[in-house]
């Protein structure tokens, strides 16, 4: 799993978010949690204030019922049901002194309201408003005995609407069988004046409203707003909660409702939240735009101290890698007025001499390699040389003048192939009828040797070592086969791993597992004196040619026999026109 590293400027950047992160989120707690007091503090005030209205207008709708009451009690008031037997002087000194009364009584209400009384045993009919008559429909169309909002009010009152409430003498007689009739009225203007007076304090935009929806509201109310407010209220849900939020014209706004039983009225108010939480918010503006700056200069300081510092390192870091792959860079030399300067100058003056000893010990080293190449040539060419003086020796003896003829036609083929020392490699193909030659002479002295060679012929164009493969031939015959007295040789060619190989596989006598270890160890160490070197030659010269990736590797095969495995890396070899699956 590949490291993430984070450079200078975004650890700066990041440390900075770090610390502002939190700072936000206490803040934004903390804003939230002031908005969230505030907003509940101002609802129950809100309801306090509302429910505290509630209570004065029906206390002086209470104390009008009360004055009734009085007024329906008093003895002169009484006295009209038996006005008829008066004089003439009489009932009008007592209708003065029973009108005198109305109007003190409702000298000391606050509303215009207006008292009336009704005898209908002598068709008596006194007012606090003299310019009333008394109308027997419009009473029976209007009659209860609690306040009721009307608008069938008498021609004088121009259609004003008017809360009216009657009593009768007794009390809970019919109204065909009372003996005194009471009626106590005022205007519906006079709870809108009371709105009125109530809003100028600042109190949001209350409005009476009744069980059928009429709508009673101050002066200046926002009836639009009322309206959608009204769309969308559940009185009765209302007045068993101290509030409720509803979205309005797409703002947020707290609603309180009291229920006014003495009136039969739902006394509602509601206030945005946003006028309420309006200096917080004002105040979380400020803050935020102060992080916000904040913020800004933040990032100008890391970037400042990113172009000077960050910038160059970076430079110094590419250059150490690029030299680490072998190149050597001339680095863009900045000039932030601090060290980095000197750095930088410094760093191109070092890659340019790395790189001047870099050649000289290059070539040092092409110089040695080479001559090692050839002093391994030179080791490996007269082994077989000795090997076939043997064999002509040999079948000379036996006059087996054929055979040596066709043994010395392979042999000069061998020879002049492996005297060419212009070439230090030599491709595939050429290795491959080199063997062919070995394996033909080799043929001539075990006459049960066969051999067989897979190698496709896109792979005959692949760079080798010269006489690279005749070694691993060679043991294979001379060390597994021929003791075995037959025998049969394979040689594959293929890619695996993205490596190429090449298998010598023979199924000889084989080794044993503690020879096989020893042999594994031998090709590993440089020769002695007294011990053959062409497997060490072998894998010495892998390695040479390919580098450490390349080798050679002995294997022991469960039918029997020893494989004997050529490997090198495909990227390293010369064949450019060979497709890597």
């Amino acid at each position: 799993m590949r490291t993430l590293h984070l450079n200078t400027f975004t650890k700066i950047v990041g440390l900075v978010m770090l610390l502002l992160i939190p700072i936000l989120v206490l803040y934004w707690f903390s804003n939230r949690t002031s908005v969230q007091v505030v907003s509940e503090e101002a609802e129950k005030s809100m309801y306090k204030d509302l429910s505290y209205f509630a209570a004065q207008t029906a206390n002086v709708a209470g104390q009008l019922s009360q004055s009734g009451l009085i007024i329906s009690e008093d003895i002169n008031v009484r006295s009209l049901e038996f006005l008829e037997i008066a004089s003439l002087y009489e009932q009008m000194n007592e209708k003065l002194r029973i009108d005198e009364k109305l109007r003190l009584s409702m000298a000391t209400s606050s509303w215009d309201t207006t008292l009336s009384i009704y005898a209908p045993g002598t068709a008596t009919f006194v007012s606090s408003n003299a310019s009333l008559s008394y109308d027997p429909d419009q009473i029976k169309r209007n009659f209860s005995r609690v306040w009721r909002y009307t608008e069938d009010v008498p021609a004088y009152f121009r259609g004003q609407p008017r809360f009216i409430r009657y009593m009768t003498d007794p009390y809970d007689a019919p109204l065909d069988k009372a003996a005194l009739i009471v009626e106590m009225s005022f205007p519906a203007n006079d709870l809108s004046k009371a709105l009125d007076k109530f809003k100028s304090g600042g109190k949001g935009d209350p409005f009476f409203i009744t069980p059928e929806g009429t709508v009673i509201s101050a002066q200046d109310a926002d009836l639009p707003l009322q309206s959608e407010l009204i769309s969308q209220l559940d009185l009765e849900q209302l007045t068993r909660k101290p509030f409720t939020r509803y979205t309005l014209l797409g703002s947020e706004y707290a609603a309180s409702c009291v229920w006014m039983p003495e009136l039969s009225l739902y006394l509602v108010d509601y206030m945005p939240i946003q006028d309420v939480v309006r200096p917080i918010t004002a105040n979380s503006y400020l803050f935020y735009s102060c992080i916000f700056f904040l913020l800004i200069g933040s990032t100008i300081a890391a970037y400042v101290l990113y172009k000077n510092v960050q910038v160059p390192i970076r430079e110094l870091i590419r250059g150490v890698r690029r030299l680490r792959k072998g190149e050597y860079p001339t680095l863009k030399v900045f000039h932030p007025g601090n060290e980095f300067h000197f750095l930088l100058v410094s760093f191109n003056e070092m890659a340019k001499q790395i790189e001047q000893l870099i050649q000289n010990v290059y070539l040092e080293e092409i110089r040695s390699r080479d001559a090692n190449l050839k002093q391994l040539q030179s080791q490996i060419n007269p082994h077989f040389l000795y090997n076939c003086f043997t064999l002509i020796r040999s079948l000379t003896r036996l006059g087996e003048k054929e055979t040596v003829m066709q043994l010395t036609l392979h042999l000069s083929k061998y020879y002049r192939y492996t005297t060419r020392s212009e070439r230090t490699t030599a491709r595939l193909e050429e290795e491959l009828d080199l063997v062919r030659s070995y394996l033909a002479i080799q043929a001539i002295k075990v006459q049960d040797l066969k051999y067989s060679i897979e190698v496709p012929e896109e792979f005959g164009q692949l760079e080798l070592p010269r006489l690279i493969l005749q070694p691993l031939v060679e043991n294979a015959v001379l060390h597994g086969i021929e003791p075995a007295g037959s025998g049969t040789l394979h040689i594959r060619a293929g890619i695996e791993d993205g490596c190429f190989f090449v298998r010598v596989e023979d199924d000889g006598i084989g080794l044993s597992e503690e020879k096989w270890k020893a042999l594994t160890y031998e090709i590993t160490m440089p020769p002695a004196e007294d011990k053959g070197c062409a497997l060490w030659n072998t894998r010495q010269r892998m390695l040479l040619q390919f580098g450490p990736e390349a080798g050679l590797r002995i294997e022991r095969r469960e039918e029997g026999g020893v494989e004997a495995v050529l490997y090198w890396p495909a990227e390293a070899s010369a064949a450019g026109g060979l497709k890597i699956s």
